[in-house]
């Protein structure tokens, strides 16, 4: 394949990508991200309808955008480089092998593997503000059904999750979905919730660490978390990310420092005042 028809096929994936994790794709999407004329793009989207899948597009007249209609896609997305892409973390390409320039190995999952159907029926409910129909399973309840406004995706290092607000919660709460938990998601209505409600995204603290009071080698965390002699790590964190953060880099949140440091080189040393600006007990270890 040469490299005018590589270069091509990624416009065309990309094409694909946004129409069918948002739900809707435009002509300026693709000028903007390739730096390419309309009439190119008007001459890709034309050859994707006519070769690739001609039914999955359709051309909204007022809105001069393309729908996304429900059909097959053509191309094979993955969910994390789909995921990672729409919240800005890294570019998306039709080879995913396509940026890899050194020898590698990434920590391997045992995930279960998420289906892309459900993915990205909650990815252009997010987008196009819909609220969603699934089922669900979680550790205390089982599978239930649910009613969800999804708002945002957050990784926490090792899986996704999705920001919802719980509208079968007779308090009304905002609250976290492991994504691969989500079973037979159907779009539902519109929906007015939207996360400028959602206090524990919107408002922060500060996290302070500090190496572990136990460390044998104290000095080898300083440098390796550049932490200046007597002084704290300061992490600006969104309150509903804060038990995330503290469980994926292994911070010892006992009272008295507790754990094994070896296992767990930093230590929380601002527990009672992040429980005082609004963080769960559960954030931060318990009591």
């Amino acid at each position: 394949m040469d490299t005018k028809r590589k270069i091509q096929l990624e416009r065309l994936f990309y094409l694909e990508f946004l129409a069918y994790f948002t739900g809707q794709v435009s002509r300026k999407d693709l000028v903007a991200r390739f730096g390419v004329s309309e009439q190119a793009v008007t001459k890709d989207i034309a050859l994707y309808a006519e070769e690739f899948a001609p039914d999955l597009l359709t051309y909204n007249v007022r809105e001069k955008t393309y729908i996304f209609s429900g059909a097959k896609t053509y191309f094979e997305h993955d969910v994390d480089q789909s995921l990672f892409t729409l919240s800005g973390k890294s570019a998306i390409s039709v080879d995913v092998k396509h940026e890899e320039r050194l020898s590698n190995w990434v920590n391997t999952s045992i995930k279960r593997k998420q289906s892309l159907d459900i993915v990205s029926t909650i990815t252009r409910s997010i987008y196009q503000k819909f609220k969603i129909e699934a089922n669900y399973y979680s550790i205390q309840s089982g599978n239930k059904n649910r009613l969800l406004t999804p708002l945002a995706i957050l990784n926490d290092g090792l899986r996704w999750h999705i920001r919802c607000f719980d509208h079968n919660d007779s308090d009304g709460k905002f609250k976290d979905y492991n994504l691969e938990r989500f079973t037979n998601v159907v779009r539902g209505e519109k929906s007015n919730v939207t996360l400028a409600d959602d206090k524990e995204w919107n408002n922060e603290v500060i996290v302070k660490l500090i190496p572990h009071p136990e460390a044998e080698h104290p000095e080898t965390i300083l440098k390796d978390y550049a932490i200046t002699a007597n002084k704290n790590i300061e992490v600006k964190l969104k309150i509903c990310s804060v038990g995330y953060f503290l469980k994926q880099w292994k911070v010892d949140c006992t009272n008295n420092a507790e754990m094994n440091p070896k296992s767990h080189q930093l230590y929380l040393s601002n527990k009672a005042e992040l429980i005082k600006n609004g963080v769960s007990t559960w954030a931060v270890g318990g009591a």
